[in-house]
């Protein structure tokens, strides 16, 4: 729920109100139109709103909101293809003061005109999430791809790194993004949502958020503040969930009656480790846990303040006071507005697949085994070798089968050699921390820029388990420079995992500053019965 006074809520559920709407309009040639509440029509404007697609509760959903309204003005419609649209409401309270909610950010993208007005439909910023997947690939945790494909959509994301890892402990798995396995930047960002355990949506002032579910109801609507309700009488307690993914199946339960969702279709869990994808699969009931709630359906006056995913109490005559979860919503300017909480009965059987997509998940399965999946790796900082050896490139890889890879890299490297005679760079690998000591390529370099490629075949990777690569250069007669970005690596095989566990492993490295030593001069003094005596001085 958006955060309001008391005022407000009590102005709200009043019998009478006094409020408003207005906004601004900006269209494609930079013309603003300031819109008054004279400039609607009476009882046009629409906002709705879900974060579930379907008839049961889920994770993932990405949906573009809609305003839909009716604006008097003498332009043709498409003067509004393409026109930013933001809207407030307003309240009037006790005090006389007026309290203003934001209904948030839309872009134009139907308009009809009729006689003496043009009828708008506009979508949020979701809208901009509605493109192609093009460019590189991604790579990361969840707040740096959600990051990455808000920027490439011309969003900003609109919480930090903290926020976006305290939703769910699967927020900190590295996981590659690209455009062969999503179509959209959309797509993308419902699978990143989905692994949290919530839903994508645009907030009011149009940023890129990740919700969850409410666990606390932010309002109580008794039989004053509402108009209709139909409330089942079935609630929705979760106590399994099943992943089905192309090769595997991965289960999490408690112990008791309830419900199982089952989660066919889960693109992040389609390849990784297997304790990894049961974590997602463990993350996914907790989160479910807290969600107790009971399916409703309610009519009453309008309150924009109200949110998709809030959690709200229904006090009954009986005495009983159900939780709804508002996964679809209505509301009409000066109107009536709907808030519907779906779910599935427990009393009825659980849904389950046919043979379609049964299919669908076996050649799901084949193709995932021949996928090339890489590893790949740049330095993000200048590099010198000079005498001792240093670290060039690190590349953790692993396997859910047996399978083999090769290591590719391309060096853009700036020799100095000591005089005329061409200085020596040699290449050392490392597997696992251990030297390969019967491999190590050397190339003689004269002064000025040069390029070198690198190779290594793995031809067995054992299945679960983490490979560390480590290519060490040392320098002999000269220094050799590595801009930034001036490295660019990567590992490349078969039934590949594209992202790994921890493995319980921390690499470090401390370079301190030289320890000054004061010299010291020991004298001989008098020579007694005891023996001679020492006297320190300092130099």
């Amino acid at each position: 729920m958006y955060p309001v006074s008391q005022a407000y809520k009590t102005a709200i559920r009043a019998r009478t109100r006094t409020d408003s709407v207005t906004g601004v309009l900006t269209l494609k040639d930079g013309t603003v139109l300031p819109l008054q509440p004279q400039d609607l029509i009476s009882g046009s404007l629409t906002l709705d709103n879900q974060c579930v697609t379907g008839e049961e509760l889920a994770f993932g959903c990405a949906y573009m909101g809609q305003a839909a309204l009716s604006l008097r003005t003498e332009l043709d419609r498409y003067s509004f293809y393409g026109a930013s649209l933001v809207l407030t409401y307003a309240l009037q309270l006790a005090d006389g003061s007026w309290e203003r909610v934001p209904l948030g950010c839309y872009t134009v993208a139907e308009a009809e005109r009729r006689a003496l007005y043009v009828s708008i439909k506009a979508y949020d910023n979701i809208l901009a999430l509605q493109t192609r997947f093009d460019g590189e690939a991604l790579q990361g945790d969840a707040y740096t791809l959600l990051a990455a494909l808000a920027d490439r959509a011309g969003l900003t994301l609109g919480q930090t790194a903290q926020e976006i890892a305290d939703l769910s402990p699967c927020a900190g798995l590295v996981h590659r993004l690209s455009g062969e396995e999503f179509s959209t930047l959309r797509d993308a960002v419902s699978a990143i949502a989905q692994l949290l355990g919530g839903f994508a949506a645009a907030d009011r002032a149009g940023r890129l958020v990740i919700r969850q579910f409410a666990v606390s109801p932010c309002a109580a609507l008794d039989a004053a503040g509402r108009s209709e309700v139909a409330v089942s009488d079935f609630r929705c307690h979760y106590t399994a969930v099943r992943l089905e993914t192309g090769d595997k199946t991965f289960t999490a339960a408690v112990p008791g009656e309830g419900l199982l969702m089952t989660i066919s279709d889960m693109p992040l869990a389609e390849k990784g480790l297997e304790e990894t994808r049961q974590q997602m699969a463990d993350s996914l009931l907790a989160t479910l846990q807290g969600l107790d709630y009971t399916p409703a359906t309610v009519t009453m006056p309008g309150d924009p303040a109200f949110e998709p995913g809030d959690r709200i109490t229904l006090p009954q005559a009986d005495g009983a006071a159900p939780e709804m979860l508002v996964t679809h919503f209505v509301w009409r300017y000066r109107g009536r507005q709907t808030l519907k909480s779906v779910g599935r009965n427990p009393y009825l059987g659980g849904s389950t697949d046919g043979n379609t997509q049964k299919l669908l998940r076996k050649v799901q399965a084949s193709a995932e085994t021949k996928r090339l999946t890489y590893y790949s790796f740049t330095n993000t900082a200048d590099l010198t070798v000079q005498g001792s050896e240093v670290r060039a490139i690190e590349i953790a890889f692993a396997a859910t089968e047996a399978t083999s890879a090769i290591f590719l890299a391309q060096l853009l490297l700036d020799a100095a050699p000591d005089g005329d005679a061409p200085l020596t760079l040699t290449v050392r690998y490392y597997l696992n921390d251990a030297l390969v000591e019967n491999f190590m390529p050397q190339q003689r370099l004269l002064a000025g820029p040069h390029t070198m490629a690198l190779f290594y075949p793995f031809p067995s990777v054992e299945a679960d388990a983490v490979k560390r690569l480590s290519v060490r250069l040392c320098c002999a007669g000269g220094t050799v420079t590595i801009a930034k970005y001036g490295i660019k690596a990567t590992v490349t095989g078969q039934g590949m995992v594209s992202e790994l566990p921890w493995d319980g492993l921390i690499t470090c490295e401390e370079e301190l500053p030289g320890v000054p030593l004061a010299a010291h001069i020991y004298t001989i003094g008098a020579i007694t019965d005891g023996g001679p005596t020492l006297q320190e001085g300092t130099q």
